[in-house]
């Protein structure tokens, strides 16, 4: 079989297209040659078509300080999609500074105190004074540690926490010196405890009010 397009001789008769133009054979219609067998002389027509040129190489990129980046095949960004990152967990006290150091420890001083004033009930005659200081002294530790571990649930008070923090204070002062030097238990045990606690909750509610630096 010949091709009409490119007059290439001894194609194979079930070939559907001219192995060396790409023409389709057996359409006598298609007659206009490409250009590249239009400018070659009938001398160049079986000669081989002409190779394509290499790609133009371009010099490394110089990175910054003269370093050229390392030979290598590396993958676009992201196309290692990483695991995701299991979630963190929030801790409930997000910060701790010294005016919360100071109440909780207040709150604590304030559980010892009531504790061993507690601890007479199993006393007969146990005067009422010790039984009113160490059911004080619990409510308000407790009342302490709760406004440093959750203090949401105080929020409500406003200005009225601050103001109300230095009253107890000032009370659990006056009434741990008293306990700690009266001659009678009247007043209550452990006096000097609870006069530590009234202490430390003073210096809170100062710093908290600004009334310390």
């Amino acid at each position: 079989m010949r091709c009409n397009n490119c007059g290439l001789d001894y194609i194979a008769d079930n070939a559907a297209y001219c192995p060396r133009c790409n023409a389709p054979l057996g359409q006598p219609g298609f007659q206009q040659p490409p250009q590249q067998y239009q400018q070659q002389a009938p001398d160049q027509q079986y000669q081989q078509p002409q190779q394509y040129q290499q790609p133009q190489q371009y010099p490394p990129q110089q990175q910054v300080g003269g370093q050229q980046p390392p030979q290598g095949y590396y993958p676009p960004q992201g196309y290692y999609q990483q695991p995701p990152v299991p979630p963190k967990r929030v801790p409930t006290v997000k910060r701790v500074d010294l005016t919360e150091i100071l109440i909780a420890l207040s709150g604590m001083f304030l559980l010892i105190g009531a504790f061993d004033n507690l601890s007479w009930l199993t006393v007969d005659g146990v005067p009422g004074g010790i039984i009113v200081l160490g059911i004080v002294s619990l409510l308000v530790g407790l009342l302490m540690l709760m406004d440093v571990l959750m203090p949401s649930l105080l929020k409500g008070l406003g200005e009225a926490k601050d103001i109300l923090v230095l009253v107890l204070a000032l009370v659990f002062v006056i009434w741990g010196l008293v306990a700690n030097f009266a001659d009678t238990i009247d007043y209550g045990m452990s006096g000097s405890i609870i006069f530590v606690g009234g202490f430390s909750l003073l210096i809170a509610g100062m710093l908290r009010m600004g009334i310390l630096k």
